[in-house]
């Protein structure tokens, strides 16, 4: 639990720090970290208004510099090429000195995005559900790469950028790449491999996370929607707000204290009398199930909240019973005279009936508690009259429709804020307020990416996309922002971004039931449009899909085809087929269409017998299966259907497994003619 004492803190890391008197070196430079070779690095930190910082390191460059007023200091590097060494780099001030160890020169990518990125090696683990990495077991027992050094940047959401940042460089290990992105390790191995040199992976990623997060404030607010960020980012740091008051004045827990951990955690101390069943509870509020759901609506309001009834047994046989919570759409523990029986705090499915030792209740009165943690929509305990304690399928005591509520925390902030008393007042956020979350506008630019932009860099590679599926005319405009703010950040405009399409999902298709867009198949056209721009690879995804999963078990594959691009781009590897087919161009004539594709020049293959997910249109958009088949490196569509075709597509689908490749075995990305 943490107490706020000034808006700063409300802020957190979203101002940048004041003189400091403590000589120390930005957290990015640590022991084993990677140096770009063969160019001017920068050394940065803190120390004392006017001191000399002097740093030296074991290749011979040695330079000094002076701390500013407000602290801050940096001073350039020469890095010499590769040379297969482990050096040493000392910081010194006054009588103080830093020394960073196992020092190696090589390459540094950078590798950022959502969740698809973010995905580790070992997995995501929600509940029963394990989504795994295909072929991770073998892969990372056999991960000892002491020339690959990795680096996690840890969580942060900032309204302003910030200078510094949390994590540390870790040489790959078995055990250390368990917790490191896939896609970013498949990317780095495949380069260390293939050049024999080191190999630095800075990953900054959150999982969930639209475009927009990503974007300077400069750039974001020339895209169509977000003019008036800015002004949102003022009124979120303003201190005189009522609401940043209210905010200033609480404790509050961390969110991921309480959700995802593995053993139940207080939000106080005293919430454990809660569960008590001589706990006086005269002073919460009477209501019903309907009561508590009302309480969690108001506002909108999301947070923490408790219910208490009391139940009434005359005798129990059975020694194994089953409680059934019933429906609610929150996540949940449940007591019973003080014992848990039932514990569902972790995202994922759980199955809401539990079994429990019929010792647990005792003739004459017994008390039910049940703690609430509600992120989102309406909360509590929706009406099911399978709610209640069961002897195997037969339902022996059903609770009844009063209840005692407590609310002690409110959401807000990105956290929980604890209630000092029931039934108090919150306060409201404007509308117009930027919220604390890794979904706003800047924030995670400004709290992962901003505090990085000092440190020299070959690249990035990004995988997001899926959080802005719904808006592919928007992603037009602001997934150029994305790549035009960082290497303006990194103040180089020629910096090479290679990126990975979104896989089909079919998901997606049960999120637009009612529509007719294909959503998918819309924003991996915007992102094989982005490809316009100078510098820039996509990794075609469209073999790599599943139906189920939005995370592709198959991440060893993008992270090789998006080394393919750098190998390719950066790595004088010029003879590399780096791509996929891409559509270029169509020719229609005699009712067929010929289609032209990039990155075929070897041909096209197909391994069955027949191409899947051609379609052609007439001037009217309908839209027809069309018969197919390759003519060198290009593809003849037609159908019986359509006498003047006018457009065609392929892989116009939300989900759909490609069949279409070139003679290299890259996919071929899906496309329309016209829109």
């Amino acid at each position: 639990m943490k107490k706020i004492f000034i808006i700063i803190s409300l802020v957190s890391l979203g101002c940048k720090s004041k003189t400091s008197s403590n000589f120390s070196v930005n957290n990015l430079f640590s022991n084993h970290m990677v140096l770009q070779q063969d160019t001017l690095v920068n050394i940065w930190g803190k120390a004392k208004e006017g001191s000399e910082i002097i740093v030296s390191t074991s290749w011979g460059e040695k330079t000094s510099t002076f701390a500013d007023k407000d602290g801050n200091w940096i001073t350039p590097v020469q890095t010499p090429g590769f040379d297969n060494k482990s050096h040493k780099v000392v910081i010194r001030s006054s009588k103080k000195s830093i020394e960073i160890k196992d020092v190696v020169l090589g390459e540094v990518w950078l590798a950022s995005g959502q969740s698809n990125m973010e995905m580790p090696m070992k997995g995501f683990k929600y509940a029963r559900v394990h989504e795994l990495i295909e072929g991770a077991d073998q892969e990372i027992s056999n991960a000892t790469f002491p020339k690959i050094r990795m680096f996690t940047v840890e969580r942060v959401i900032a309204y302003s950028p910030v200078d510094n940042l949390q994590g540390k460089w870790v040489v790959c290990t078995p055990k250390s790449v368990n917790d490191f992105s896939a896609v970013a390790y498949f990317f780095g191995k495949k380069i260390h491999q293939e050049l024999n040199i080191p190999v630095g992976l800075i990953h900054s990623s959150w999982g969930g996370s639209p475009a927009e997060s990503w974007v300077k404030t400069d750039f974001i607010e020339k895209i169509k929607g977000f003019e008036n960020t800015s002004e949102r980012l003022q009124i979120a740091m303003d201190p005189n707000t009522d609401y940043n008051r209210w905010v200033a004045n609480h404790s509050f827990v961390k969110r991921n204290d309480l959700i995802g951990v593995d053993e139940f955690k207080w939000v106080e101390e005293k919430n454990k009398d809660f569960i008590e069943n001589n706990f006086n509870d005269d002073s919460w509020i009477e209501t019903n199930t309907q009561g508590v759901v009302k309480a969690f609506e108001k506002d909108d309001f999301n947070g923490v909240g408790w219910i208490r009834q009391k139940i009434n047994i005359d005798e129990i046989f059975e020694k194994e019973l089953v409680f059934d919570i019933g429906e609610t759409d929150d996540l949940y523990t449940v007591f019973i005279n003080g014992e848990m029986i039932g514990r569902k705090e972790y995202w994922g499915f759980a199955s809401k009936r539990y079994k429990f030792n019929s010792d647990i209740l005792k003739k004459g009165e017994n008390t039910v508690s049940i703690r609430f943690i509600d992120v989102w929509g309406k909360g509590g305990l929706d009406p099911d009259p399978k709610r209640g304690i069961y002897s195997g399928d037969k339902k022996i005591i059903s609770l009844n429709d009063q209840w005692k509520l407590n609310i002690i925390c409110y959401q807000t902030s990105g956290d929980f804020y604890i209630l000092k008393t029931i039934g108090e007042k919150i306060a409201i956020p404007s509308p117009d307020r930027m919220p604390h979350s890794s979904n706003s506008p800047t924030t995670l630019y400004n709290g992962m990416i901003a505090p990085l932009s000092n440190y020299n860099l070959k690249g990035f590679i990004w995988y997001q996309g899926e959080s802005n599926q719904g808006r592919a005319e928007q992603y037009k405009t602001l997934f150029p922002a994305v790549i035009d703010s960082w290497r303006s950040q990194w103040a180089n405009e020629n910096l090479p971004f290679y990126y990975a399409q979104i896989a089909p999902f079919g998901g997606y298709d049960n999120r637009n039931v009612s529509s007719d867009r294909i959503t998918s198949a819309e924003l991996r056209e915007s992102q094989m449009l982005t490809m316009n721009k100078s510098n820039v690879g996509m990794a075609i995804t469209t073999d790599l899909g599943d139906p189920k999963s939005i995370h592709p078990p198959k991440k060893k594959e993008v992270g090789d085809r998006l080394a393919l691009w750098a190998l390719n781009k950066d790595y004088n590897f010029k003879d590399l087929v780096h791509s996929g087919p891409i559509y270029k161009s169509v020719d229609f004539n005699k009712g067929k269409a010929l289609v032209s594709f990039d990155y075929a020049d070897s041909g096209l293959y197909c391994p069955d017998d027949k191409i899947e997910h051609f379609e052609i249109a007439g001037r009217d958009k309908k839209y027809y299966p069309a018969e197919s088949k390759i003519i060198g490196n290009r593809v003849m569509v037609w159908s019986a259907e359509v006498k003047k075709p006018y457009s065609v597509r392929l892989g116009w689908k939300n989900y759909f497994e490609i069949n279409l490749f070139n003679n290299e075995g890259l996919p071929a990305s899906s496309f329309r003619s016209k829109e």
